[in-house]
């Protein structure tokens, strides 16, 4: 039985590469909110919207790991690295997904700035590869993405950002294109310890346009609580976190209205 349903989520994954993938936010405090990104900061915002780097205050390097639908063949692998300089905030991303027989990886070499205190912009580069064995080859591809982020008042921030929005083709042999993805949302600080986010989503590669939210508690100054829902794929999540110094540990997981809970974890250090 589990074999049969490791086929079904490979082949459901395999269809959505042959027309043009997916790029779902990474890291656990966006997980642990049912992926709601777009509108918040942290090291993450690397992948999820790249403005959200500009307010980190040091170095940042962390790592994360999602056990989609708790297979190992579904896993995805990330790492992250940030650097504030006197110009902006420069930063890499690293992310795997897959196993042998097919896999997806995709770098990006990012930047941010603030301009002001009101108005952050941040762009990436991106070099996505594909492989499937059996005849089918590794494809390779360049595209890039950009966030914005916006304080329109001091405990409101609004954030939009756009994945490959040029829609570069899947392969030379094919019409398929990797979709192009825009988020806007939008996240209320009622207080230092709590706030709610919430974002609308529309991929290319989907008809309709997704809706996520999510809350985030800490109290103590080092217990983080998470919780979010969202109107497809995955509609609901919880999560939390704990500090300690200059390291953070993060879990969290999301439920997939078909496939069932994805797991992940996440381990940073601020220098």
């Amino acid at each position: 039985m589990k074999q049969i349903i490791f086929h079904i989520i490979l082949v459901f994954y395999w269809l959505q590469a042959t027309a043009g993938g997916e790029v779902y936010p990474v890291g656990a405090r966006s997980a642990g909110m049912c992926r709601s990104s777009v509108a918040i900061g942290g090291i993450w915002s690397i992948m999820n919207n790249q403005a959200g780097i500009a307010l980190l205050s040091g170095p940042e390097i962390s790592f994360a790991y999602e056990n989609k639908f708790l297979l190992k063949e579904t896993g995805n692998s990330s790492m992250a690295f940030a650097y504030p300089t006197d110009f902006g905030v420069l930063g890499i991303s690293f992310n795997y997904f897959g196993f042998s027989k097919y896999n997806e990886i995709r770098t990006g070499l990012a930047y941010a700035r603030a301009f002001g205190e009101y108005i952050r912009i941040g762009l990436q580069l991106d070099y996505l590869r594909t492989t499937v064995t059996e005849g089918y080859g590794t494809h390779d591809n360049v595209t890039f993405e950009v966030g914005v982020q916006s304080d329109v008042t001091r405990n409101i921030t609004l954030g939009a950002y756009v994945f490959n929005p040029i829609r570069v083709k899947l392969a030379d042999y094919t019409d398929e294109h990797i979709p192009a993805i825009f988020r806007f949302g939008i996240s209320w600080h009622f207080s230092p310890q709590f706030f709610v986010t919430a974002e609308a989503e529309k991929n290319s590669f989907y008809s309709g346009i997704i809706l996520r939210g999510g809350l985030e508690y800490t109290f103590k100054e080092k217990f983080i609580l998470r919780t979010g829902v969202g109107s497809k794929q995955d509609i609901f999540s919880m999560g939390f976190g704990f500090k300690l110094k200059g390291f953070k540990l993060e879990i969290a997981a999301t439920m997939h209205q078909v496939l069932g809970f994805s797991p992940q974890t996440t381990l940073s250090y601020s220098f």
